[in-house]
Parts: C-alpha cells; sequence; structure tokens
C-alpha cells in the first residue's frame, strides 16, 4: 500500500508537471494524435490536414491537436508524479505545498501568450 506521504507527492506533482507538460507540447507541437472529429479519422503524432492526404482536405476536415497535446501532457505528468511518488522523501524537505500554485499559474499565462496569434487574423 501506498503511503499518504507519497500520495501527497504524487499529487502535486502531476499537478505542477501537467500544466508544465501541457505547455512543452504546445510550443513544440508534441501530440500524440491528432484527430479529424468530422471525418472520425485519428492519426498517431502530429499531422497537418495538407500533408496527410489532398490539399483540399485542409478545407475540409480541419486537424485537432488539443486532445493529442493532453494526453501527452498526461503521460508526462504521469512519470513525474511517479517519480516524485519514489523519490525519499528527504528531496522534498524544500518543496512546499503551498507553492504548488505556481506552476499552473505559469503554465495559463504561457498558453494565454500562446493564442495571441489567433486573434490578429
Amino acid at each position: 500500500m501506498t503511503s499518504p506521504l507519497a500520495m501527497r507527492r504524487f499529487a502535486l506533482a502531476f499537478g505542477a508537471g501537467f500544466a508544465l507538460t501541457y505547455v512543452t507540447a504546445r510550443v513544440e507541437g508534441l501530440a500524440l494524435f491528432t484527430l479529424y472529429p468530422a471525418q472520425g479519422i485519428v492519426l498517431l503524432g502530429m499531422h497537418r490536414s495538407r500533408d496527410v492526404a489532398d490539399p483540399v482536405l485542409d478545407f475540409l476536415a480541419p486537424e485537432m491537436y488539443w486532445y493529442g497535446w493532453t494526453a501527452t501532457a498526461a503521460v508526462g505528468a504521469l512519470a513525474i508524479g511517479l517519480i516524485a511518488a519514489a523519490a525519499p522523501a528527504r528531496w522534498f524537505r524544500w518543496l512546499r505545498p503551498e507553492w504548488v500554485w505556481v506552476a499552473p499559474v505559469l503554465a495559463m499565462i504561457a498558453c494565454a501568450y500562446l493564442t495571441i496569434p489567433w486573434f490578429r487574423q
């Protein structure tokens, strides 16, 4: 059975890791898969419509990356959380749980900054 302290470290590390990994996935284009919702097509990796099929597909089937970015962030955060849960408690003495909100706030600011080009079109 896992100790409550390890579960707490996992939860805090997962939350902060998810936020930071999501921004990294968004900036670097690291989507586990690309979804074409109108056609029900899922492709592994990040693809542009015109790269996969006919160039007209870009107009008919816009690609959706959000699910792929979220899956990438979940896998990365799971790894970060498991490492934090398995690490010795002495590694985390300097880390205060009150500061765990800093990572999501920074990630939200980064995501807002990354959406600015969409509003300029």
